[in-house]
């Protein structure tokens, strides 16, 4: 989801370990997780559930069948040439 690299988490922890203190991180880090883990499955749910709603697999098996006979259409043209 987020591009985060090394520096940048090692950069974060260093901040976090100067303003939130060493006893306090390992906690707040946790919470942290459990926050993120929380809204990331309320975001695949929720997008589950559209995807429920548009019939979305439907539409993939359409624009997947439309693919192939395009596919074919051009093998077969190519054949008679």
């Amino acid at each position: 989801m987020f591009q985060i690299g090394f520096l940048e988490i090692l950069i974060i922890l260093i901040l976090g370990l100067i303003i939130i203190g060493p006893k306090r991180l390992p906690d707040v880090v946790k919470a942290f997780l459990r926050l993120y883990k929380k809204m990331e499955n309320k975001l695949s749910s929720f997008k589950k559930d559209i995807e429920e709603d548009i019939g979305a697999d439907e539409l993939r098996k359409d624009v997947f069948n439309e693919l192939r006979m395009e596919e074919l259409e051009k093998t077969k043209k190519s054949n008679d040439d």
